[in-house]
């Protein structure tokens, strides 16, 4: 089955619907929460996320987000391993290192995000919810 790790902005563009981003990012949402792929998200992630909805929105749906997430998504935890490759990686910033990884060590077969070129990976191919999208339906 395929892994998808989930960067923020696609969680973000999802809860907050951020127009024109939120469809194709509900889309990958719908298709983790029916088993078709597995989602990956880290508690870096589900923090950074919590963080904002609880400011954008309110705590209430900040903490809804959190215990839906743990029923949706797989949750790796961050390694010592991931912070040591993270601070010798040195490639762009510390902790989009951690999420690669994260995604990685735990499998990925893609990492989806609006940031591509945030993102150095060897071992997965790095998209934006749109280029996920054609390449799983092409499958």
């Amino acid at each position: 089955m395929i892994k998808a790790y989930i960067d923020c902005n696609i969680l973000l563009d999802w809860l907050l619907d951020r127009e024109p981003f939120s469809l194709c990012s509900a889309k990958i949402i719908a298709l983790i929460e029916t088993g078709k792929i597995v989602g990956l998200v880290s508690p870096l992630t589900l923090a950074n996320t919590y963080y904002i909805i609880s400011k954008e929105i309110n705590k209430k749906i900040a903490d809804e987000f959190v215990r839906d997430s743990l029923r949706i998504f797989s949750v790796p935890g961050v390694s010592l391993k991931n912070i040591e490759e993270a601070i010798f990686n040195k490639y762009k910033d510390f902790e989009d290192d951690i999420h690669s990884s994260i995604a990685a060590e735990n499998g990925a077969d893609f990492l989806i995000t609006r940031n591509k070129k945030d993102f150095k990976a060897d071992k997965f191919k790095v998209l934006d919810a749109e280029e996920f999208l054609r390449i799983i339906e092409e499958k």
